[in-house]
């Protein structure tokens, strides 16, 4: 199809939206970017937005400028080491705003990016270039229905820390992640593990409807009745199909005892074995509490130790942690102990992922190298501890994640039910590097102990690499990322063909034929 052809027919479709058609085409994306070169410099067609684009939005879009404040926030990024080639920002305030931002994209032959917290650090997202930052922060409404019927509406910018408030004012609960500064979309379309998921699944598995704006600008209503296989896509894969504006989200009465009863436990490094052979007891139970979630820490405390120290968390959902769960850890003798009751919010706290926490810091490079497990290997994770402790200095902002979220109700949803494809594991490894930012001395270091550490943490395990899609660092491939079963990427990647066939949500974790 000749480009004039193209841009007219886009024009025109925007034409038809500002007069306000409310016509809802079938999903049918046709072949309208033959010739358009995803990796080609797109600089100088982007146009002039503030006479071309900003026109067709709504009076409370913004459209940002390299030098701007709006595009200092919008593009500064929880990583620096994560840098998407992004030549202006448009802030929508709307579903239409969003559609009119990915039609005029699409005409000028630009490449775009949905920003919502901007935590992302798959390296993906440094393939983009000359590109369009769709910013979702003017969209962050949180609703509840009137008659108290449980779910909420969330809109697409929210960040999770806002979501957890607005559940607490409105006396319920749901499945929210462990980080307050992310956004909260984003990560529910990776699975998105959480807090409260032993009880009710996934974050994906909370998912009831959603509004999605697709590749060629079309906006659609998608569920189990609407669209169900680009619904089943959503809840694992669903950066690669589209920009979710606004979804509802399934609510939970919080029980009588809200909140967890919480232990924090610091250990010097030789009791590393004990502390995670425990947690291996807990694990194998037949009768595993759905309240108990445990979350393990090596990190640097010089204060405690020169060497890497043992945190380990213990969560449990309700007013005290039953005793038979305390005493194997009062018994190894821990340099300290501190016990609390706190909220959702409070358990990130504790996890130094508060919003202002140290965890939400901005201005560093963090680097992630995910893996999925079913128990800890203490000998494995004894020769983590000792690369770690073998790390220059500069490195001792670096932490290893040994999250154990509660699994029952994650195990009992079908595997085939959505395309997050690793819900049979029991435990997620996450080695975090964290580290001053701008050094490329110091990113190849932190590449091949990345590399490293994840090695050691699969070694004898019998497992092949599975990586949690919202840590992943983006050298795992497609199948440790989506699932090794021919037919899930089989799926998927017919699905990609219908919804995405141009790879215009490609710079997250793509799914590529």
């Amino acid at each position: 199809m000749p480009f004039s052809v193209l841009k007219a027919g886009l024009l025109a479709s925007l034409v038809n939206a500002i007069a306000g058609s409310e016509i809802e085409a079938q999903v049918v994306i046709q072949d309208k970017l033959q010739s358009w070169n995803l990796c080609e410099s797109t600089s100088s067609k982007l146009g002039n937005l503030t006479t071309d684009l900003q026109p067709l939005l709504s009076k409370d879009a913004q459209v940002f400028y390299p030098g701007s404040d709006g595009y200092h926030n919008a593009t500064n990024r929880w990583s620096v080491h994560v840098k998407p080639g992004l030549d202006v920002i448009v802030r929508p305030a709307s579903e239409k705003d969003v559609q009119r931002t990915v039609e005029y994209a699409n005409a000028h032959e630009a490449p775009f990016l949905t920003i919502g917290g901007g935590h992302g650090t798959s390296n993906a997202l440094n393939n983009i270039q000359g590109g369009i930052g769709i910013w979702m922060r003017g969209m962050r409404g949180i609703d509840f229905p009137e008659d108290g019927a449980p779910y909420a509406t969330i809109h697409g910018g929210a960040l999770l820390s806002e979501v957890v408030e607005a559940l607490a004012s409105h006396g319920k609960e749901g499945v929210t992640g462990g980080c307050d500064c992310t956004g909260f979309t984003g990560p529910m379309l990776g699975g998105g593990h959480g807090w409260l998921q032993g009880q009710y699944g996934l974050m994906a598995d909370s998912l009831l409807t959603a509004r999605v704006v697709l590749a060629n600008g079309t906006a659609v209503s998608v569920s189990d009745t609407q669209h169900p296989d680009l619904f089943w896509a959503l809840k694992g894969a669903g950066h690669n199909f589209g920009i979710v504006t606004s979804f509802t989200y399934r609510t939970f009465d919080p029980p009588e005892h809200a909140g967890f009863a919480h232990a924090r436990y610091i250990f010097t490094q030789d009791k590393l074995e004990d502390v995670f052979s425990t947690a291996n007891e807990w694990i194998r139970a037949k009768d595993r509490p759905v309240e108990l979630t445990h979350y393990g820490v090596i990190a640097f405390n010089p204060e405690i130790d020169t060497k890497p120290i043992v945190i380990f968390l213990i969560y449990w959902q309700g007013a005290a942690i039953p005793q038979a769960y305390l005493d194997p850890f009062n018994a190894l003798e821990p340099v300290s102990v501190v016990t609390m009751h706190v909220d959702l919010l409070g358990a990130n706290a504790n996890t130094c992922t508060a919003y202002y926490g140290p965890i939400c810091e901005e201005g560093m490079s963090h680097e992630s190298f995910p893996v999925d497990l079913d128990e800890w290997n203490p000998q494995n994770l004894r020769s983590v501890y000792e690369i770690y402790a073998s790390m220059p200095a500069v490195l001792n902002n670096s932490v290893v994640l040994l999250e154990g979220f509660a699994t029952n109700r994650v195990h009992e949803i079908p595997v085939e039910s959505t395309s997050y494809a690793i819900r049979g594991s029991n435990l997620l490894a996450a080695p975090l590097f964290n580290y001053p930012p701008n050094n490329k001395t110091l990113d190849l270091m932190v590449i091949e102990l990345g590399k490293q550490v994840r090695a050691i943490l699969l070694h004898g395990t019998g497992l092949k690499l599975n990586a949690y899609v919202n840590y992943a660092h983006g050298d795992e491939g497609q199948k440790a990322v989506y699932g090794y079963e021919p037919w899930r990427l089989e799926k998927l990647r017919g699905l990609k063909k219908i919804y995405d066939p141009h790879g215009r949500f490609n710079f997250f974790e793509p799914i590529e034929f």
